[in-house]
């Protein structure tokens, strides 16, 4: 029997190194550098790392943003009160954050504020579809074991390699704006540099709507509970992009959003002369930081543009003038 045994343990470590020391070592998504990240040319799970980051730096931020990727180009230095960490991530989802946020307020991170931009990905995609994504799967709450076993693949590795091996880092500060304030980087002079008029959309989108709905007022009725600030807004869509999504429904989630967003939230989606305006956005997804900065002088610096507002841009939306807000939006 020891023989046996002697004879298989360079078997057994040869499957340890190939499936464990490898994918630490090569890590492509920074699961397991998450303290020293690295722009390897992947994808890297934004979500895992960003919450590592806060909860091992309870003190440093006192409000965070939240949202998909396209959030990440709010610039939340410019936020005049309040120290602000920007942890949009790929394709975030309401039920996403509500989780995090259960995270935070359980390890004893109370926020002063929390901001949160939603969009057509927050009530068209099924959070399901992250836990077979390595660079979405969510921050696990409680079997981080689990979470890290995903990580353990060679074949993810081999998939990243060639990326990796090929790939010379451009942006000299892709890794200081991790620890920094969260935010995304990129030359707003490449808004509109991209061809067509073609939307948006991914064939894995699906109505849940309902479900979305049901997050955001999780969310307000945990805010309320520990009496944090929450201020909900809508993502500008490049409007072919809006149009598709309003095809499917999304209206109705702009509809029911200002019941379950805790009093209301700032607008900033629809059809109109910003997201008209391909100058503003990167490609048909994203939006550029100079539109970013549009929606902080909006909410926290109280500037207004009736030419706008008129077509349901920047338009504060309640219970009370959300009927007469959709009439807006269907007349543009």
């Amino acid at each position: 029997m020891k023989k046996f045994l002697w004879k298989i343990c360079p078997f057994i470590l040869f499957i340890l190194v190939l499936e464990i020391a490898i994918p630490m070592a090569v890590d492509p998504y920074n699961v397991f550098h998450w303290r020293q990240i690295r722009d390897n040319g992947v994808e890297p799970n934004s979500n895992y790392i960003k919450m590592e980051y806060i909860l091992h730096n309870p003190d440093k931020f006192d409000s965070f943003l939240f949202g998909s990727s396209r959030t990440g180009f709010v610039n939340v230095d410019r936020i005049p009160e309040g120290k602000w960490y920007n942890m949009s991530y790929s394709e975030g989802l309401p039920a996403e954050h509500l989780e995090n946020l259960q995270t935070m307020i359980e390890h004893g991170i109370i926020p002063k504020n929390v901001m949160i931009g939603v969009d057509n990905i927050s009530c068209f995609v099924d959070p399901e579809l992250h836990q077979n994504q390595f660079y979405r799967i969510p921050y696990p709450r409680n079997n981080k074991l689990g979470f890290y076993a995903n990580y353990f693949s060679i074949k993810g590795v081999i998939l990243s390699l060639d990326v990796i091996l090929n790939y010379e880092p451009e942006d000299a500060d892709y890794v200081e704006h991790y620890y920094k304030n969260g935010c995304t980087v990129r030359d707003p002079s490449l808004g509109g540099t991209w061809d067509g008029d073609t939307p948006y959309w991914d064939d894995y989108y699906t109505d849940r709507i309902s479900y979305a709905i049901e997050d955001m007022k999780q969310i307000a009725a945990l805010c309320e509970e520990y009496d944090i600030n929450l201020i909900v807004f809508t993502n500008p869509l490049f409007y072919r992009t809006y149009q598709e999504s309003e095809f499917y429904g999304y209206e109705s989630f702009l509809l029911w959003l200002s019941g379950a967003s805790g009093g209301g939230y700032y607008n900033f989606s629809g059809v109109n002369a910003v997201t008209q305006n391909r100058n503003y956005f990167y490609e048909p997804s994203h939006y550029t930081e100079e539109l970013g900065d549009m929606i902080i002088d909006r909410i926290f610096y109280g500037k207004r543009d009736e030419s706008l507002e008129s077509q349901g841009f920047g338009v504060y939306v309640t219970d009370d003038n959300v009927h007469e807000f959709m009439e807006t939006l269907d007349n543009h």
